[in-house]
């Protein structure tokens, strides 16, 4: 007997048929938004799939007995109970490093863009207006300090794209020591938070949402931050 997997949020076209021979896959992206038809349709069901808003908790895993994998498009899992999954020996993958340099690309596209300012003349451009003085007012990248907290694969990527800008690159992570060979490899300088936020002139977070990094970012720690720094 083919063993079922139910994929409930949007996944792409040609993964969802990938994963059709040899399965019994059901794909329902609007399951996200209508949780008693994804109950429903889960006694049975070996894995499950989801991205960040299906919300994989107690409830559903009582509904599911014979689920053995949570498959998560993307690398977050704060929508999963991951020690509930475990006490059920149900396997969690996230799809790790799938779209780390996607991400990279766009942590330092827009840190130059935020940097820049132009964006935000976008409306009296559209509208017909040629603001000259506030588009003269952006900041190059070059020179400037990019912050990093939290240094993993990601992290990483975007430091050496920050660094072909002329970035000075700076980094956080607890997880780190301070002569792990990862900071002469990258010539990224691992520093203490609060030098962090007061060098950078971007700053840019790269942790899980867990109980030590909710809040990590508040007014006391945003009112540290260079005036005008994003």
């Amino acid at each position: 007997m083919m063993k079922r997997i139910c994929i409930s949020e949007f996944m792409d076209p040609a993964a969802v048929q990938a994963l059709t021979p040899g399965f019994d896959v059901h794909y329902e992206p609007g399951w996200v938004d209508s949780r008693g038809a994804l109950l429903d349709a889960l006694p049975g069901a070996d894995a499950l799939i989801v991205r960040n808003r299906t919300q994989v908790d107690a409830a559903l895993l009582e509904r599911a007995p014979a689920l053995r994998v949570v498959g998560r498009l993307g690398v977050g899992l704060d929508n999963i109970d991951v020690a509930a999954c475990r006490d059920r020996g149900v396997r969690v993958i996230p799809a790790s490093g799938a779209n780390a340099r996607s991400v990279a690309e766009y942590v330092v596209t827009t840190a130059a863009l935020l940097l820049r300012g132009a964006y935000a003349s976008s409306a009296e451009v559209a509208g017909g207006k040629w603001p000259r003085a506030r588009l003269s007012e952006g900041r190059e990248a070059l020179g400037k300090t990019l912050g990093l907290v939290g240094f993993g694969d990601i992290g990483r990527q975007a430091a050496a794209l920050a660094q072909a800008f002329g970035m000075r690159v700076v980094a956080h992570d607890p997880m780190l020591s301070a002569d792990d060979p990862v900071w002469s490899a990258t010539g990224v300088e691992g520093v203490a938070l609060d030098t962090l936020l007061a060098q950078s002139d971007a700053v840019s977070l790269h942790v899980p949402l867990v109980a030590a990094t909710r809040h990590l970012m508040n007014a006391q720690r945003i009112a540290a931050m260079k005036p005008g720094a994003c």
